[in-house]
């Protein structure tokens, strides 16, 4: 399958910036975001085929730096409004990207193209939603002590904590501040970061780009070469992560709120899924 990349999009740049907020939401992956906006295989394509890919590393080049800028300006601009609104309403604000991701299942069904049954479809899809599940429901460990100073042993185990955690960029559902928490490197991460430790900061950068580059080829594989299957995965972890992300049931107001908030969540990913998006911009660029 030969992925249509749109360099430079500014469509792009809104889409990245989405993925950016999710990754700041609690329980959130960035990477279910990236399949519910449309840009989940051209992005694993891009980062697991940048030399090789149809247009080489320029076009992968301009259709990532878009994409990457949004994360990041998501990632800055949108931290303190979304913890505001955790903190005003959280669960109105957790129901809002429920209703967001269960929204995209009709784009995802028809994404996969799974029109008929098939055994290991069923096999994926229960796989996929087992694992976030499990991840949802497992209690959180303890903290454990920071690492603060890079020595080989030290710089080992913070480039393989990278490595793991950079799964969440690319799977869908998947938590990486869980992943961090269940080997222990989740305070090395928050406490680097929050005190500017450079050699720490390097050290994880170097190890996410690593396991991104790696995850994404696999990734990038699979839907190639199995893409009903690995969509039908994709699927269960969406959905799983929708289930993992419920709050419970509230009452009066609050459960009126939850609903709105719901509702906008749908009909938005809804809109996503249907194309509206690049038929506005048709029409935009035709007038």
């Amino acid at each position: 399958m030969i992925y249509e990349k749109k360099p430079l999009s500014p469509v792009n740049t809104l889409k990245g910036v989405a993925v950016g907020v999710a990754n700041i939401i609690p329980g959130v992956s960035g990477g279910t975001i990236a399949v519910i906006t449309g840009i989940y295989d051209e992005l694993v394509d891009a980062f697991g085929h940048f030399f090789d890919s149809e247009g080489g590393w320029r076009r992968n080049t301009l259709f990532l730096a878009p994409v990457i800028t949004g994360i990041l300006l998501g990632n800055v601009a949108f931290a303190r409004l979304i913890g505001l609104f955790l903190d005003a309403a959280p669960e109105a604000t957790t129901f809002g990207f429920i209703g967001l991701i269960l929204g995209s299942t009709p784009y995802l069904v028809r994404r996969a193209g799974a029109s008929r049954f098939r055994l290991h479809y069923v096999l994926t899809f229960g796989l996929g939603l087992g694992v976030v599940l499990w991840m949802g429901l497992t209690p959180r460990p303890a903290a454990s002590p920071p690492i603060t100073q890079i020595t080989l042993t030290s710089g080992v185990w913070v480039f393989s904590a990278a490595f793991i955690a950079s799964i969440a960029m690319i799977i869908p559902g998947v938590s990486g501040s869980f992943l961090l928490l269940l080997i222990g490197m989740y305070s090395t991460l928050q406490q680097g970061f929050s005190t500017l430790n450079i050699p720490v900061i390097l050290v994880f950068a170097v190890g996410t780009l690593t396991g991104v580059v790696v995850v994404a080829k696999a990734v990038s594989a699979l839907l190639r070469k199995c893409h009903g299957a690995t969509y039908c995965a994709i699927i269960g972890l969406v959905l799983g992560s929708a289930i993992a992300l419920f709050p419970g049931i509230g009452s009066g107001y609050a459960t009126a709120l939850n609903l709105a908030a719901f509702a906008m969540g749908a009909g938005l990913s809804l809109m996503l899924g249907s194309g509206m998006k690049e038929r506005l911009m048709r029409r935009r660029s035709r007038a």
